[in-house]
């Protein structure tokens, strides 16, 4: 009796380990049915498992197109039958914002979702200040991506004593000149015309390509520097799992929020998401540069998601500019995690970055979140002579609506090598 019990139990272990997806069904309000089953990530054949029928789930969740989104599976002897029920709209959304200092900001942008009822997000963006000006276009789908951004600078760099630089942004609100003008040694007047085309293809749940063809126009007073073209082409891949979701500009309208409820629950563990990222760009006179540039940067970061939702996050970062001029050189920002905001930066030929911080959320609930994020990070740029140190400290207090996705708040960042700091008001950005 006592072996035929075991063989039943191993026989229904083996069994449920063999099951296998039968048919996914789907019905929505706007959408085609198809397209919702096509990027489920479970297909008729595939195997079935608890853990697999989650991450499947999660994925959909994470799309942020649907207001209700509900599963139910039916079992037919070794397969499994699922069936999707999604309550799609849509939406369009435009935004503005201003920003004051020394100089002044500004830009509006217009979102939208599911216009062509293939659960797609468009968004058009526009926006400039005394520096220059950006604007840029684009459409993501389920499995791809593309978008168009063409930008133009005033560049005018600015060597400081010890090898620090300025960091030149269309959106610039403080000029390093006034704060460090009793380091400088040289200020240079210059211009870029940037245009991109960006193309990302997702290969299956966590593996993504892109591929991006850049016009880059750089001029320098007297043909000074590196003046000429510097076009390039840049391929890489892409990689994340349990990742949070991202900005969501339909949940002004109540879609994507379909996990809301889920995701202010604790976890029943700890959970481990991570994402990486490899881009490799070159050009030379096949691409209409008159340089030759080659660069690799790669980029891995972890996060440790504790039960009560708070998140460790640690980023490694590693760039070399085998071949590049000045403007195609690695600077210490690009090998750090952006929760810092610095006035200069270094520059070289190659380098490291390690950077870490801890959210931690003093508030949740059904309207929002509140959090705090102290940060440390941590750079080496090696240029002619030896490796530099950039490093910062800070930290960010901000609040994230759950129907407004962009966080806003306030972030206070010391640079731990020439002792200055920043106090600024953030909206958007990583949360």
């Amino acid at each position: 009796m006592k072996k035929l019990i075991l063989w039943s139990l191993l026989g229904a272990a083996v069994s449920l380990q063999a099951a296998t997806v039968g048919e996914v069904t789907a019905d929505t309000t706007r959408m085609n049915p198809r397209v919702l089953t096509r990027r489920f990530l479970l297909q008729p054949g595939d195997e079935f498992s608890p853990k697999i029928y989650e991450k499947a789930k999660d994925d959909l969740h994470k799309w942020r197109v649907f207001k209700k989104l509900d599963f139910s599976t039916t079992w037919r002897g070794e397969k499994v039958d699922i069936h999707i029920s999604g309550e799609d709209g849509t939406y369009v959304f435009p935004i503005g914002f201003i920003t004051g200092g020394s100089k002044s900001a500004g830009g509006v942008s217009i979102s939208a979702g599911n216009l062509f009822r293939q659960g797609e997000s468009t968004f058009l963006f526009g926006g400039g200040g005394k520096d220059g000006w950006i604007a840029s276009v684009g459409m993501r789908t389920s499995q791809q991506a593309i978008s168009l951004q063409y930008t133009q600078l005033d560049l005018d760099p600015r060597f400081y004593q010890d090898g620090w630089f300025n960091v030149p942004s269309v959106f610039s609100t403080a000029d390093d000149k006034e704060k460090h003008s009793n380091k400088l040694i040289r200020e240079i007047k210059g211009r870029q015309h940037k245009a991109s085309f960006m193309y990302t293809y997702r290969l299956c749940r966590t593996v993504s390509v892109l591929i991006r063809p850049e016009y880059n126009e750089i001029s320098y007073e007297n043909h000074q520097l590196d003046s000429g073209r510097h076009h390039q082409l840049s391929v890489g891949f892409v990689w994340q799992d349990d990742i949070r979701q991202g900005l969501n500009m339909g949940a002004l309208s109540g879609y994507g929020l379909t996990d809301k409820k889920q995701s202010l629950q604790n976890l029943p563990r700890m959970r481990i998401g991570y994402t990486g990222k490899t881009l490799y760009s070159f050009g030379d006179k096949w691409s209409g540069s008159e340089y030759t540039i080659s660069k690799l940067a790669v980029e891995n970061t972890w996060f440790l998601e504790l039960k009560n939702r708070h998140l460790l996050m640690l980023q490694i970062s590693l760039a070399d500019a085998f071949k590049g001029s000045f403007s195609d050189q690695i600077t210490s920002t690009d090998l750090l995690s952006a929760q810092g905001r610095y006035d200069r930066q270094l520059r070289g030929e190659r380098g490291a970055g390690i950077s870490t911080s801890f959210a931690f959320y003093m508030l949740r609930n059904d309207v929002g979140l509140l959090s705090v994020t102290p940060f440390y990070e941590l750079a080496y740029v090696r240029d002619n002579v030896r490796y530099r140190p950039h490093s910062g400290a800070g930290a960010t207090v901000a609040y994230k609506l759950w129907r407004f996705p962009l966080p806003f708040g306030i972030n206070f960042t010391q640079n731990l090598q020439d002792g200055s700091h920043q106090i600024g008001f953030v909206v958007g950005g990583t949360f």
